[in-house]
């Protein structure tokens, strides 16, 4: 495996998205206390953020939309499988997916104001996602209070339930 992208790429008006860059994002999550990682292709002021989100199994994502500033995004799956959750504002799931780099879906595009969230089906997942920006971490999202927020002691019950959903997919 190839550890260093090779960085004269970057100092081009492209960058190469292949299995080199897949296996250092995929190692860089694996050493991640959060189970993922992302590689951003744009710079945080830039009006379309599109990045590599690679989540490994057990990671958890607390729900959440973006709706002011109203953002859409779109998840694709380029590699493995996850779990496509929506809930209305009580926390109710209203629609889950199984999204599959095999497909047959392969990916979502959300409206701004959707509560989402994502649970890794398969060992890792490499998401393509692009959403409205620029970046600003302190309104980029909200997060819903029905479910435990990232690092509390109810995650994994919530994790475990969620991937139940999918038992039969995969």
């Amino acid at each position: 495996m190839k550890k260093d992208y090779p960085e004269f790429l970057k100092l081009h008006s492209h960058e190469i998205i292949d299995t080199n860059l897949f296996d250092l994002v995929i190692e860089k999550a694996l050493h991640s206390d959060r189970k993922r990682s992302n590689h951003n292709f744009h710079e945080l002021p830039e009006v379309y953020q599109r990045f590599l989100n690679v989540l490994t199994k057990g990671t958890y994502v607390q729900p959440h939309r973006h709706k002011n500033p109203a953002k859409p995004e779109t998840f694709i799956a380029l590699k493995g499988k996850l779990g496509f959750l929506i809930f209305d504002d009580s926390g109710a799931i209203i629609n889950k997916y199984l999204i599959s780099s095999e497909g047959p879906i392969y990916g979502i595009d959300l409206k701004p104001g959707d509560w989402h969230s994502i649970v890794t089906l398969s060992d890792v997942c490499v998401c393509f996602e692009g959403k409205s920006g620029p970046y600003n971490p302190s309104d980029d999202k909200e997060f819903a209070s029905f479910a435990p927020k990232e690092g509390d002691l109810d995650c994994g019950q919530f994790l475990e339930n969620w991937e139940s959903l999918f038992e039969e997919s995969y």
